[in-house]
Formats: C-alpha cells, structure tokens, sequence
C-alpha cells in the first residue's frame, strides 16, 4: 500500500511518496516520508515493521555514535532492516517484507545529494532512479519518461507529485492522499535543513492537473470523437 519514487536531477534528488496507510486493517492518511538526522526516509512495506525500523534507528543513533555522512546511515539503516527481516519474514509471510529508500546530502549537511535504496535482505545500493511499492509498477510507465536528469529538482518534484496524483485512488486504490514530496540539492556549503518540501500550492496544482489529464486522456491520445 505505498507509492514511492526517487529521481536524481541536475542540481540534486527528489524523494516522493503517497500518504495512504494501512494500520489494523483500518485505513488512515500520514507522512510516510521521515527525516532522520538530515535524511529523508521513506519507507514501503508493513506498517508495525516500517514503525520498529525507525525507532531502531532513532534509538542507534540516540547512542551517541558519532555519525557524519549519508553512507554511514545507510550502513546503520541496512543492519536494521536485515534484523527486521529475519525477524518476521516466516511470520508475516512475506521474504522481504520492508524496503527503504534514503535521501541525503553526502556528509548530511553538505555535499552531492544522492538516493540508496536499501533492499529487504539488507542490502542497500545508490541508484539514480527508482519507482517501487505496490503502486510502482503502474507509476513507472510515466515515472521513467516524465522526470528528466537534466531537469531541475523543483521541476521533477513537480513531475513526480503529478505522477503519484496520477496514480492515486483511480489507477491503484491502495495508493492514496496528498503527494508527500521532498528536494535535496547538491550544496558544498552546509545547512541545518538541508531537506525541503516541495511548496503545497505545486503539489495542488499537480493534483488538478493529473485529473484533468486523465478527463481528456482518450482524446489526448487518439483524438476527439
């Protein structure tokens, strides 16, 4: 029940996500994006396992380890994962039943911004591009030819809220909500907050663009009749 999608840009990375939720069997709307320690996570898979991840994390870095660069959370962040899914894999079913895609400037507060995605097994590799959860694989099609490298971030922002309104409630019901979407820009000079939120007027006018698209998409394609 989870869209997310990560882009590199020309000046840095785009982290988007959906903000349905399934929690006992009910469903709710929140931030499935979380910053931790000047990076942005979002999380797919179960909600009680995606809800220990982060309280591990939080908890290991809360132990005083002296933690200064984006690779050392992810090696951090990978241990956490593989111990979670070892845990549960046989009791939920599910062979990798979290996944997480990180967010970050390289020494968190300056440097190239780059995206790991941290397999369930915990296995965690940086990717340049990535459109996974249960929505992905209808987000891709218009995920791999909207967003362009060449692109700035505020513009692929714009384009990844467009393609998770997109694909919100009428294409995949379990993908739902406002877009969550968050830009991190390559800086040399350090920032307290270096993660940003992409300005909700856009994210709105991406939602009415995304329905009106779709209203005229028939027509778009094969022309009025």
């Amino acid at each position: 029940m989870t869209l997310i999608i990560g882009i590199r840009s020309k000046d840095g990375v785009v982290l988007g996500s959906d903000r349905k939720v399934l929690r006992s069997g009910e469903v709710e709307y929140s931030n499935k994006i979380f910053i931790v320690n000047n990076v942005a996570l979002a999380v797919e898979g179960l909600t009680g396992i995606r809800d220990d991840s982060l309280y591990l994390l939080n908890a290991e870095l809360q132990r005083g380890r002296g933690v200064d660069t984006l690779y050392e959370m992810k090696v951090i962040a990978e241990d956490i994962i593989a111990e979670l899914t070892e845990r549960y894999r046989d009791r939920v079913r599910e062979e990798m039943p979290i996944g997480v895609l990180m967010a970050g400037r390289e020494y968190l507060v300056n440097g190239k911004a780059l995206l790991y995605y941290i397999h369930g097994m915990g296995y965690g590799e940086a990717v340049d591009f990535l459109c996974t959860g249960h929505g992905g694989h209808y987000a891709t099609s218009l995920a791999k030819f909207l967003p362009k490298k060449d692109h700035d971030v505020i513009e692929n922002a714009k384009r990844v809220a467009f393609i998770i309104s997109w694909v919100t409630e009428d294409v995949d019901v379990t993908v739902g909500g406002d877009p969550d979407v968050v830009i991190v820009q390559d800086s040399d000079k350090p920032a307290s907050e270096p993660i940003e939120q992409l300005d909700a007027n856009l994210v709105n006018n991406m939602k009415i663009k995304a329905k009106e698209v779709k209203k005229r998409f028939a027509d778009i394609i094969f022309g009025s009749t």
